[in-house]
């Protein structure tokens, strides 16, 4: 206890009154810690991994995968096209053009129904017309009945499984490709909020996707997919557009072969305003019929016609190139990463210094100064 310069005593200092030198716990949000830690990575670092993500940009440009990421998504659709075969809208059709074949098929036998209301008095002059026109109109709808009974759902569905196999590893690849330089960039901006998350980052993985295990052999069996393609496909177009076709144009069809013929034709309408049963349900079927989208079946034929012209390697240049330059970028990364990570430091170096007893006495607290020093 030395007098200071007022003549008073200054009280020594105790576990409360502790001098704001000593340290209390070095860690790496002191003035020192910090320097050797977040300002490092932030400046240097994060900086490092975010230069890494450009360039990483420029090789996907560069590689051209942004085409092979384009037919992949066009493959997974058609893939997806092919799995589901349709079968909902055929299911549709197919009770459709069954209600129609025992409608026209039962006509002739229904023939005092034909006119009804104002025409009923004309029933024996206008019944017989209307017959030979329905026999016409069913003669034509067989043709069609032939056609789409050829249509096979089932074999696209087994293609679908196929081409899904096939899909199972090229998808993920070249998906994860385009997205590397994301995730790079995405690494960065995290590692510049907080130094610490740079150490978790996953370099084996991104060596692992650019390493493309198993896109030659299931590039192969999509190409073993095309085998036999165009006679499925070319058969099944043609047979679907007469039944498109059908079907657009039924309705004018079966009004037709209820019109009133001449001289009697302004009677036509009185027709439509009470028409007979058997029209009645014929254009409520050719309603049904509309109904169903057969745009999605028409876009896998010609998915799968394009899939017949595709040359493969569309899809394994593009990667083959961009594994290449980003492999290089990878290495470096996973370097940063590794800096990052703490190596050879002694947890000791973190201990927190031991703090003065109150009963401490001045020895001791000179000793302590002095290795503060």
């Amino acid at each position: 206890n030395l007098p200071c310069c007022c003549g008073f005593r200054r009280p020594k200092p105790t576990w409360r009154t502790r001098p704001q030198s000593w340290p209390t716990t070095m860690n790496k949000h002191d003035s020192r810690g910090e320097n050797l830690g977040r300002g490092r990575v932030q400046f240097e670092d994060a900086k490092g991994v975010k230069d890494l993500a450009y360039k990483l940009a420029g090789d996907f440009r560069d590689s051209k995968l942004e085409g092979a990421t384009i037919i992949v998504d066009r493959l997974e659709r058609l893939k997806d096209l092919a799995v589901d075969g349709q079968v909902e809208q055929m299911r549709q059709l197919k009770d459709v053009m069954k209600n129609w074949s025992e409608i026209l098929n039962s006509a002739p036998d229904d023939t005092d129904e034909f006119a009804t209301g104002d025409m009923a008095l004309c029933s024996s002059w206008y019944a017989p017309k209307v017959e030979v026109k329905l026999k016409d109109l069913f003669e034509e709808f067989r043709d069609i009945e032939k056609a789409f009974a050829k249509i096979n759902p089932a074999k696209f569905q087994d293609l679908g499984r196929r081409m899904n196999k096939a899909m199972e590893r090229i998808a993920p690849i070249v998906h994860g490709m385009k997205n590397l330089p994301d995730e790079v960039s995405d690494i960065a901006d995290r590692a510049d909020e907080r130094e610490e998350t740079l150490k978790d980052t996953d370099t084996k993985a991104m060596k692992k996707l650019l390493e493309g295990q198993g896109m030659t052999i299931s590039l192969s069996s999509l190409e073993d997919c095309k085998r036999g393609l165009l006679d499925l496909v070319e058969p099944t177009q043609r047979n679907l557009e007469k039944v498109q076709t059908f079907v657009s144009e039924a309705h004018d069809k079966f009004k037709q072969a209820f019109e009133v013929p001449c001289p009697c034709c302004c009677m036509t309408s009185y027709v439509y305003d009470q028409p007979s049963r058997c029209l009645t349900e014929l254009l409520e079927n050719a309603d049904r019929a509309l109904e169903v989208n057969l745009q999605p079946f028409f876009e896998l034929l010609q998915g799968l016609k394009d899939l017949i012209d595709l040359d493969m390697s569309r899809i394994s240049k593009p990667t083959k190139r961009f594994a290449k330059l980003a492999a290089e970028r990878v290495d470096l990364l996973d370097k940063i990463v590794a800096e990052a990570r703490p190596s050879g430091i002694s947890p000791c170096c973190f201990r927190p210094f031991p703090l003065a007893s109150p009963r401490a006495d001045s020895a001791s607290l000179a000793s302590l100064q002095a290795k503060e020093k």
